[in-house]
């Protein structure tokens, strides 16, 4: 009784310094639902294909052992570039056999197109032949290509493979995407504000593009709160009129929750300049210019070839 309670208390006190040692569910790798991207993959085959007799009339009959006349069967096997794409649950993809086996019983080289499924993928080439992965993450394709009867090569052969390079295509298109909402609001702001309107309405306006100097992605209009044309500034004469100068203001909510504070001086109705805080009353200034990002050098790895691997070699 002693003994059993000496190894329960053992346990327990073991367990956590296991799971400080490493041993707790590492990440799987799995690409989000939606994922939109590439994945290059290398690695190795092995397994049998058999291919279909080439008859000669004038050699003589060579006996064929297997099924529908089919000769040939041979262990192949080699390295292995995968590539794919994936949109959301659709793949599409394309494979080369680098070095190994060669001849027609290999890989040699071809297209993929099928989806994913709960458990990996399941794609297709164009004569049938299925590629059944059970992993098909960011960090393993493997799994096992198997033949449709019926067609010339028949393949029994098991693939496995590691994520090599991934490029996310869906945060690049993502980012793309809100720089050009950005600079379409820019450019309707300053369209707006040429025209004629309400003295709100152009201090709402000015303040909102110049923000965008200030702020990669601008203030947000609703983060104003009505305008308010203060005393303080030059007095009782700080009223609208014609050909009068007066001073606008609004407080805005801080990113952080802190309140600040915007003016603008307007002249007729038009905005000369914009304050913010205790700064300087300055022109409406050009916004910070934001360049969409590019997608990163894959080093040849998504290339419709054998790069960047090094063939042959002493």
């Amino acid at each position: 009784m002693i003994r059993a309670c000496l190894i329960a208390l053992l346990t327990l006190f073991l367990a956590p310094l296991a799971l400080a040692a490493g041993f707790e569910d590492p990440d799987t790798g799995e690409l989000p639902a939606g994922f939109q991207g590439q994945v290059a993959y290398f690695g190795n085959y092995t397994g049998r294909t058999s291919v279909m007799a080439s008859r000669n009339s004038r050699a003589p009959d060579v006996p064929c052992p297997y099924k529908d006349n089919r000769c040939w069967e041979q262990v192949v096997g080699g390295g292995v570039k995968v590539v794919l794409s994936f949109s959301g649950d659709q793949v599409t993809g394309f494979y080369f056999s680098v070095g190994g086996f060669i001849g027609p019983n290999g890989l040699s080289q071809g297209s993929l197109t099928g989806r994913r499924t709960p458990g990996g993928c399941e794609l297709f080439e164009a004569d049938g032949t299925t590629w059944v992965a059970t992993v098909c993450n960011r960090r393993e394709f493997r799994g096992q290509i198997i033949s449709v009867k019926g067609i010339p090569k028949q393949s029994d052969v098991r693939f496995g493979t590691v994520g090599m390079f991934v490029r996310d295509l869906g945060w690049v298109n993502e980012q793309t995407d809100k720089i050009e909402a950005r600079n379409r609001r820019i450019d309707w702001l300053g369209n707006r504000l040429s025209r004629p309107g309400t003295d709100e309405s152009h201090f709402r306006i000015a303040v909102e593009l110049d923000s965008y100097s200030r702020r990669p992605y601008g203030l947000d209009d609703d983060r104003l709160s009505a305008p308010t044309i203060p005393s303080r500034y030059n007095g009782a004469r700080n009223k609208p009129g014609k050909n009068r100068r007066y001073f606008m203001e609004s407080t805005y909510t801080r990113r952080d929750g802190s309140t600040g504070r915007v003016g603008t001086l307007l002249y007729n109705g038009v905005v000369e300049c914009v304050q913010w805080e205790s700064e300087e009353c300055q022109p409406i200034r050009p916004p910070i210019v934001l360049t969409p990002p590019q997608p990163d050098d894959d080093g040849g790895w998504l290339s419709r070839s054998t790069a960047p691997i090094v063939m042959g070699g002493n």
